[in-house]
């Protein structure tokens, strides 16, 4: 939320010896701030010795396992964000019906002495980056409807209860959060004071982020062009990125192997509103692009191949509509259209797509996955709309994208806690306007992105670093 992002974060650990080897590519992140950094690699396929066994949820109606890491010297403070990531778990899984549990890594640290995020002014309250979490793997599966291999995030696709399946990594969600950030928790007194937080709703946001509210498309080269993840260019080096910098080959890949655009689940049910097209097929348009990944040296090269084929064309437009407000949706099973975020000027790959549109949906029971968060409470935002026991905070419409992707809904919804800031409702939670020179930047400390733009290969090291403390064992 407020520049938290959908990206993953995830340590490599290593790999362990496996049977069987598919031939399909995972993807794992190196950096929550920057989709950029990161590794794919052969799934492993995990033996009967190895299938991960699935911890026992801390209680019936909470179905999240949270690992919880407090690297900062207040241990009140401390207890109440911890206390916030077992709320968010409860609200989830009254909506949800999860047949697996759902392992989170969750870090609360100040980014400004790690240096996670250079180049923020940590002295600007108006420029604060609160968090970041997402899915910490992502794993190809075929939709034999569609014949059509896609990436899905391990939360979910642990849900599917597959017999044989990839091994896992230790969590199915990472997450990062600021200490240095201006949050407020339930109990704090109201009205809350503007550019603050509700570390609840900030949590809940980005949980559904972690499930796989997110989106493969972004403009990874920077040129103003609209494309899914690239998959197919890289080796097995844990510091290999795709794209960035020299493009490292697999070690076998034969000559004349191409790359592939890849989508997520998620990326499934986009369409393009004026006609109804699915976004699926721009994908399908954009693979048709083909280059031998063994003559390839480096970015710039791919780059420019890319920008020299017909297919730049088909991802410039795309771009465009990325940015002309109503112009995509997700279209759920039940035939309902979701309005994206395509209304920032410039696109935003903190905020564009990975969101639903602020203007339709901010005042409504959808609120939760707008790209700004209000100056209101979770409990006044519920109120406001009127889905405290109707839908909590989890809308009609997102629960008909959770489902689409493949998610269980609950028949019946019991709000399993009570929120006291709901009996003062906010009429108004998003009169604070973002200051001129922050209203379409990612750090405003009052929006909620998916995925930042930061490249800090130093800031991750340290990092690592500092979270050394909290690394597991990558297979059981």
């Amino acid at each position: 939320m407020k520049n938290l992002s959908t990206t993953l974060f995830i340590i490599l650990i290593g790999l362990c010896l496996t049977h069987t080897v598919s031939s399909e590519k995972c993807i794992q992140y190196l950096n929550p701030l920057n989709s950029k950094e990161n590794r794919v690699f052969d799934c492993l396929m995990a033996s009967p010795a190895q299938k991960r066994q699935l911890p026992t949820p801390p209680a019936s109606d909470n179905m999240f396992n949270v690992q919880f890491n407090c690297l900062v010297n207040d241990k009140a403070l401390c207890s109440k964000v911890e206390n916030v990531f077992v709320t968010a778990g409860r609200f989830i899984t009254a909506t949800l019906n999860l047949k697996a549990v759902i392992s989170v890594n969750a870090t609360f640290l100040n980014f400004c002495e790690v240096n996670i995020a250079p180049g923020i002014d940590c002295n600007n309250p108006n420029k604060v980056i609160l968090g970041a979490a997402g899915p910490a793997m992502v794993i190809p599966y075929k939709d034999e409807t569609a014949d059509k291999v896609r990436l899905y995030p391990q939360a979910l696709y642990k849900q599917l209860g597959l017999p044989s399946h990839p091994q896992f990594g230790p969590n199915e969600i990472m997450a990062v959060f600021n200490s240095a950030a201006n949050y407020w928790f339930e109990g704090d007194p109201l009205p809350m004071p503007e550019r603050q937080a509700d570390m609840l709703l900030v949590v809940t946001h980005e949980l559904i982020h972690g499930l796989g509210f997110t989106t493969a498309w972004d403009d990874l080269f920077g040129i103003n062009a609209l494309t899914p993840v690239i998959a197919g260019i890289t080796d097995d080096d844990a510091s290999s990125k795709a794209p960035g910098g020299v493009i490292p080959k697999e070690p076998n890949a034969p000559a004349g192997s191409s790359l592939q655009f890849l989508e997520l689940i998620f990326d499934k049910f986009m369409i393009l509103t004026a006609d109804g097209i699915q976004m699926t097929t721009q994908t399908d348009e954009l693979n048709k692009f083909q280059i031998d990944v063994q003559n390839i040296k480096s970015e710039e090269q791919l780059v420019q191949a890319f920008m020299a084929s017909p297919q730049y064309k088909v991802a410039q437009g795309l771009f465009q509509k990325a940015t002309t407000s109503g112009s995509m949706g997700f279209k759920t099973i039940s035939g309902d259209v979701v309005i994206l975020e395509t209304s920032l000027l410039p696109f935003q790959s903190s905020s564009s797509i990975g969101h639903v549109d602020f203007a339709t949906y901010k005042n409504s029971s959808d609120f939760l996955m707008v790209f700004r968060s209000p100056t209101a409470t979770l409990g006044q935002m519920m109120a406001t709309a009127g889905s405290i026991d109707t839908y909590g905070p989890i809308g009609p419409l997102l629960r008909g994208i959770l489902q689409s992707m493949g998610y269980e809904i609950k028949d019946k919804y019991v709000p399993p806690v009570e929120l006291p800031s709901a009996k003062f409702p906010n009429k108004e939670p998003f009169a604070i306007k973002p200051v001129p020179d922050d209203v379409n930047e990612g750090t405003n400390n009052k929006k909620m992105s998916n995925n930042g733009r930061i490249n800090s290969p130093i800031g991750i090291n340290v990092l690592i670093i500092a979270l050394a403390c909290i690394l597991v064992t990558l297979f059981m």
